[in-house]
């Protein structure tokens, strides 16, 4: 669907920064893999295979109890899209860039710590500098 919305040119033509959220509505669960949403995950990041320059990362409404993780859902939504956008950002093409066997994608390794950006609930990332979560 995202290959014929950018072949009609519904959506912006991409670029090699351009990285498209497909957010889905309250109670509409995705499967990945033998995973599916709210029972093994909140979101994910990909690329479409074959070409590995449409990138993308799904978004199930966070509504459910796995994803609110004690947040509202407007945050818990924010959270896992900057989880999502970060990873993103260091493994566009997932296991194939910024990765650690132990712990998975950088955002991984600080899921569920939080802070706040202005008015937005993000979730904090790993840094190899500082070697925490920042």
């Amino acid at each position: 669907m995202l290959q014929q919305q950018i072949a009609n040119n519904s959506v912006p033509q991409p670029t090699s920064n351009t990285l498209y959220f497909v957010y889905l509505p309250p109670g509409v669960r995705v499967g990945s893999g033998d995973n599916s949403s709210c029972q093994n995950f909140c979101g994910y990041h990909s690329a479409i295979p074959a070409q590995n320059t449409i990138f993308y990362a799904v978004m199930p409404a966070a509504d459910c109890p796995g994803c609110v993780g004690g947040l509202s859902s407007w945050d818990a939504l924010t959270t896992t899209s900057s989880h999502e956008l970060c990873e993103a950002i260091t493994d566009p093409i997932p296991g194939q860039g910024w990765y650690d066997d132990a712990n998975g994608e950088i955002g991984d390794i600080c899921a569920w710590k939080v802070k706040k950006v202005g008015d937005y609930t993000v979730q904090q990332e790993w840094s190899n500098q500082a070697n925490s979560c920042v």
